[in-house]
């Protein structure tokens, strides 16, 4: 018996629904809003801005540290050049009040990106809701606006258009924004080299290869070859920053990872995934295994897995959105940013603001987060003992905090570096240490505190 046809009324009445599922896709776009306006706490991001003057004025990028005392002149390539004169350019119109746009508008590329591929892959608004939930929990503690963020919209970015053989094309040009703005494009150029292998699409080889080589076409050339090089050789003082250790898998951050994993072992379960898509999920587990800030990366290259492995599990599920839904869609992005104003203030808990008003022109010994903010209130005509940059100071970064910390003595070192005055936090023991040496406290806050011999 021949199934009577769909009605006009009932496809209206279906394509007007506002399921669930829609609503569960806003609320990564209102945390991504209340993410983007907070204050600025990231202190890289801050030395990126005045980096972007100073090769703005230029004409040229850096090859050459600008920024400290103790490292002055030193060979340094600075890999996010492109980034850094957008940020200054953003500086100069607006103040730090670009920041919070712009953190939204990469953010947003980068969510609506893993909705697209989610959806493409599940045909399914509910497990694309799941994936794009996952996301949030688990990258909204990584959406700084230093280069980093721009690297995740650009890997998205790489996996759309991946996608359809019509828009490969952009890839060579993807990547070399790509290369121009953070030296994580090699794990692009892997995730595409490995999905080539894993899809047989052999003819989309040439489009990798040009796009591997486009990565040289960059400011800095070859130069891109010496980031990685500089980074594998400064494995301790990475080790010491909190992002390049190794993820808690037990954590909170790492647990819709591990929810993610689980997924496609069910897709497994299911004949979803098949032994041939440990192509592209055993290296990127490893990664994601690798460093904390592998995390986000590893997640964005296995979102392709999770909606295969979740494709039509949920019963009943429209293959297309509503049109209501897409029009409070449209309202929510368009209204909800005005809600929250921000003019890209600086987080005075995170940065000594007040603390650096009360410093003598003379060399100062202070952290790597004081560093990034001095550079950006006060460069280059401050100079800095350190900041972040853990390819460039390697072994000092190990020093300093061999001193910070009481396990190396400070005096040959504050004598080798000239060090005539200290900035801080009021709870370090080397603070205890250097007023019962004598060391005259010249100004202290809740947070900060200035010592001088």
């Amino acid at each position: 018996m021949a199934l009577a046809a769909e009605r006009p009324s009932q496809r209206r009445s279906q394509l007007g629904r506002f399921s669930l599922a829609h609503l569960a896709l806003l609320v990564p776009w209102v945390a991504l809003v209340i993410d983007a306006w907070a204050p600025i706490k990231d202190n890289s991001f801050l030395w990126h801005v005045r980096a972007g003057g100073l090769q703005a004025r230029a004409g040229e990028v850096l090859t050459a540290d600008p920024f400290s005392f103790t490292m002055l002149g030193e060979r340094w390539l600075t890999q996010s050049w492109l980034a850094e004169l957008l940020y200054s350019w953003g500086e100069s119109n607006w103040g730090l009040g670009f920041v919070p746009p712009m953190m939204l508008l990469l953010s947003s590329i980068t969510f609506l990106g893993i909705g697209l591929i989610a959806y493409r892959r599940s045909k399914s608004e509910w497990s694309t809701a799941i994936i794009v939930a996952l996301t949030t929990l688990l990258m909204i503690s990584f959406l700084v606006p230093r280069p980093v963020l721009f690297s995740f919209a650009l890997f998205v970015l790489v996996v759309v258009a991946w996608d359809r053989p019509v828009t490969r094309w952009t890839i060579p040009f993807l990547f070399w924004i790509w290369a121009s703005v953070h030296g994580s494009f090699v794990i692009g150029l892997a995730y595409l080299g490995l999905t080539i292998i894993l899809e047989k699409e052999w003819k989309a080889l040439p489009t990798a290869i040009v796009a591997g080589l486009t990565t040289f076409l960059t400011a800095h050339g070859l130069g891109v070859l010496e980031f990685l090089l500089d980074f594998s050789d400064a494995g301790p003082a990475l080790a010491l920053l909190s992002e390049w250790r190794r993820p808690e898998l037990m954590s909170v951050v790492f647990a819709p990872f591990l929810i993610g994993i689980g997924l496609i072992v069910i897709g497994a379960a299911r004949h979803r995934i098949t032994p041939r898509h440990l192509i592209i999920l055993v290296p990127f587990l490893i990664l994601a295994l690798s460093a904390t800030r592998a995390v986000p990366p590893a997640w964005i290259a296995l979102v392709p897995l999770m909606g295969v492995a979740l494709a039509d599990m949920a019963a009943g599920a429209r293959k297309r959105f509503s049109v209501p839904a897409a029009l409070i869609f449209g309202l929510v992005v368009l209204i909800t940013p005005w809600f929250i104003i921000s003019d890209g203030s600086i987080d005075e808990e995170r940065f000594p603001v007040a603390a650096s008003e009360r410093l003598a022109d003379v060399p100062t010994f202070h952290d790597d987060s004081t560093g990034g903010y001095l550079i950006w209130a006060e460069g280059p005509e401050r100079l800095v003992y350190i900041d972040d940059r853990a390819e460039l100071y390697g072994e000092r970064m190990v020093e300093y905090v061999e001193v910070r910390d009481l396990e190396r003595d400070w005096e040959p070192v504050f004598e080798r570096d000239g060090i005539e005055q200290v900035l801080l936090r009021a709870e370090e023991e080397l603070v205890g240490e250097l007023e019962a040496a004598g060391w005259s406290n010249e100004y202290e806050d809740e947070e900060f505190v200035v010592l001088r011999p």
